[in-house]
């Protein structure tokens, strides 16, 4: 089976290394990569188990960085101690001791590398693993290679990394090895602030709160109901029955009337009540129950609207232009994200939240007939927000990943030498409880320069959850739809 692991980030702490183990224990011979590397075991006290151990770093920095950069953030593991289907151990030596064995090989300065081990205890039994972390290369890295020889590996041999291999490098591959040199200085360099809406303010979506929205939702929908029984009193306008049992050129006449007034307002027809309270009851029942089973699917829409958004600023360090810069950055945990909602669709109240319609209130009501019977319109109705031909194309927006985390890709922006920019809005919805601060992550690259830039960014949660009552409003200025059942 393939490699249960998650490569969108690096391993850090102790259960990340565990996880790994795992998942080489349960993986095929076949899952070994450009990043990852495993050995069942080796004698981290002898020559050879050193020289192995070198060889492999060896190879790992001698990776590109942009392709290095798909996996773990650009770092490289040998694990030592484990293969798939065994869980064999090994015997741990001191790490200062390990270094001593392992960097005659590797020279100084040499690759970035860092030795851990992890108890691992799995069905088939316990055992220490040694995992080696290899650092990501970057650009203008030299071309590593073996600086001490042991039989039959020469001095100055060099290896890179292949997909599942290490191997001594063909010509082309020498020939990339020396343009990651001559690119070093030509690295991009970018920095990612929060520039506005921090703290963000997650959404309470707990079951209390669930059930105090639909304490809401039932309230508003039996009011109806209420007032009708406090009253019982219906007043009656027979405007439209004396048109209609009229019949006369009168008649026809005030409708024409009518019609060049308001078109048609004034003209009403009153409808009676044909539910029994009992019946409507019923009604807001199901209602109720239509809201709690999909509620979930409006949450992001209501947060675009009603949870303020996040900035974030992009800032050139170079005395140089770049061009195309594209941002991507990675929010952890029970975290998604959505494009704000325009302020002018919120102002013009353009339907967003898209929940079940509660009944038709309780009651008697009054319709215009020009609703009625639509073909008396004289005019037709054209929506304030149909697209007409000519409109210009819509500007780029971001691209959102949601899938238990979030990863945001930004719109490309061309960058003067030490500008900066704001990157477009983003909400982030993040439901409470949370940490005081999400630690997000976030990689830069530029179409005039190689490399990527990468960093983190702490995003401040705000104590204080925002009401799922308010994140599930319909509008900034209530538009209703109601939906007659009978």
């Amino acid at each position: 089976m393939a490699l249960d692991f998650d490569i969108s980030s690096a391993p850090r702490r102790p259960a990340d290394f565990v996880a790994l183990v795992e998942a080489i224990f349960g993986a095929s011979d076949a899952d070994e990569g450009t990043w990852l590397e495993w050995k069942s075991t080796l004698d981290l006290a002898s020559k050879h188990g050193c020289h192995h151990i070198a060889r492999a770093i060896i190879g790992f920095a001698n990776r590109m960085p942009d392709e290095a950069a798909r996996f773990t953030e650009g770092r490289a593991y040998l694990v030592v101690g484990v293969e798939p289907k065994n869980l064999q151990g090994i015997k741990p030596i001191d790490v200062v001791d390990l270094g001593k064995g392992v960097d005659p090989y590797l020279g100084n300065p040499g690759p970035r590398w860092r030795p851990t081990y992890v108890n691992v205890t799995l069905p088939s039994g316990s055992a220490q693993v040694l995992i080696i972390e290899v650092e990501a290369p970057r650009w203008g890295d030299p071309i590593f290679c073996m600086r001490k020889a042991l039989l039959p590996t020469l001095e100055g041999a060099i290896y890179i990394r292949g997909n599942g291999d290490t191997r001594p490098p063909k010509a082309r591959e020498i020939d990339a090895l020396g343009e990651r040199i001559r690119q070093g200085a030509q690295q991009v360099e970018v920095e990612v602030l929060v520039r506005a809406g921090a703290p963000v303010q997650p959404v309470d979506t707990s079951d209390q709160a669930v059930r105090q929205w639909l304490q809401i939702k039932e309230r508003l929908a039996v009011e109806s109901l209420l007032s009708w029984e406090r009253s019982r009193e219906v007043e009656h306008d027979d405007l439209a029955r004396r048109f209609y049992q009229s019949g006369t050129l009168t008649g026809i006449h005030a409708l024409s009337e009518a019609l060049g007034k308001g078109r048609g307002q004034g003209l009403i027809r009153h409808i009676a009540e044909g539910r029994t309270p009992q019946k409507y009851r019923e009604q807001v029942g199901a209602y109720l129950q239509r809201l709690a089973d999909s509620w979930r699917q409006a949450l992001l829409p209501g947060a675009a609207a009603h949870v303020a958004p996040i900035e974030f600023e992009l800032n050139n360090l170079l005395a140089a232009n770049l061009a195309e810069v594209e941002v991507r950055l990675y929010v952890p945990g029970n975290v998604h994200a959505v494009r704000p909602r325009p302020l002018t669709s919120r102002v013009a109240n353009d339907s967003f939240v898209d929940l079940p319609h509660p009944p038709q209130p309780y009651g008697p009501r009054q319709a215009s007939l020009i609703d009625i019977y639509p073909g008396l319109h004289s005019t037709p109705r054209m929506s304030p927000f149909t697209t007409m031909p000519g409109n210009a194309p819509s500007p780029p927006r971001p691209h959102i990943d949601n899938g238990g985390s979030t990863t945001i890709t930004f719109p490309a922006v061309h960058l003067r030498p030490h500008h900066r920019v704001r990157l477009d809005p983003i909400v982030l919805v993040v439901e409470a409880p949370v940490p005081a601060v999400i630690t997000a992550r976030w990689w830069a690259t530029s179409t005039s320069m190689n490399g990527t830039a990468q960093g983190q960014l702490s995003i401040p949660v705000a104590d204080e959850p925002l009401p799922l009552a308010v994140v599930l409003t319909e509008g900034c200025v209530q538009l209703t739809v109601y939906l007659d059942l009978d």
